[in-house]
């Protein structure tokens, strides 16, 4: 795999008065074109924090995000909207779905975003929806909305799929369906994915799993082989 990410000494400080926080402490890490990198950590451990400034959602107060060779920690607000709309995609703990369209239509969404015409009902099909793909989002359960997030987001065919809490707020036997479309799509796409999650678990369908704690990578471990999401402990 060839590096796609590279994360040079990175802060992040958020300053209230005369105190200030380190939510990130001198972060380095790379990440793989094709790679699974789960992020693990208690609240407040930074991982969020990282995922966004990873991501442009939110600027580093110093250090270096090196995607395919450019910092994008120096572009401009309009610069990192264009390059996130050409490159990532979003799943997060709120489904955030057009509520007035059904899902065929909330998929064809995300794929007029994208830089080319992706084939919104192989997507569709590849997340196991086809058969729900004319109903709204009061028709389907939180599970399958959260598989009609997903396929949104990769019919950008994004480069980079960033995942926040993406099982979060679902039960056991749903999110473990949730997170096996993930990995389907990753062997299928050869997507980039970012879990982060607080669930160690989840770590066990990753590649790589990093470990933070006080805004600082502790850990990182090689997952040997991963395991398939429906065989992994749960909580």
């Amino acid at each position: 795999m060839s590096q796609l990410i590279k994360i040079e000494d990175v802060y992040k400080i958020y300053k209230a008065s005369v105190y200030e926080t380190k939510a990130l402490d001198g972060v380095d890490l790379t990440i793989d074109e094709g790679e699974i990198v789960v992020i693990l950590g208690p609240s407040g451990s930074g991982k969020t924090t990282l995922l966004n400034c990873i991501s442009g959602l939110d600027k580093v107060t110093s250090g270096k995000i090196i995607y395919e060779g450019k910092n994008i920690a120096k572009y401009s607000d309009r610069k990192m909207t264009k390059f996130r709309k050409k490159n990532l995609g979003f799943i997060f703990q709120t489904y955030n779905l057009l509520e007035h369209i059904n899902v065929y239509e909330n998929v064809l969404v995300g794929a007029s975003l994208g830089k080319s015409k992706a084939n919104v009902m192989e997507i569709i099909k590849t997340v196991d929806l086809y058969r729900h793909r004319k109903k709204y989002m009061h028709e389907l359960s939180g599970g399958e909305q959260q598989r009609v997030s997903i396929a949104r987001a990769l019919s950008k065919e994004p480069k980079v799929m960033f995942c926040d809490e993406p099982t979060g707020a679902l039960d056991e036997i749903t999110g473990k369906k949730v997170l096996k479309t993930l990995v389907e799509a990753n062997e299928k796409f050869n997507t980039t994915m970012i879990i982060v999650t607080h669930n160690p678990g989840i770590a066990l369908i990753g590649d790589r799993v990093i470990k933070m704690n006080s805004g600082q990578i502790v850990e990182q471990n090689i997952n040997k082989k991963r395991i398939s999401p429906l065989e992994i402990p749960w909580g």
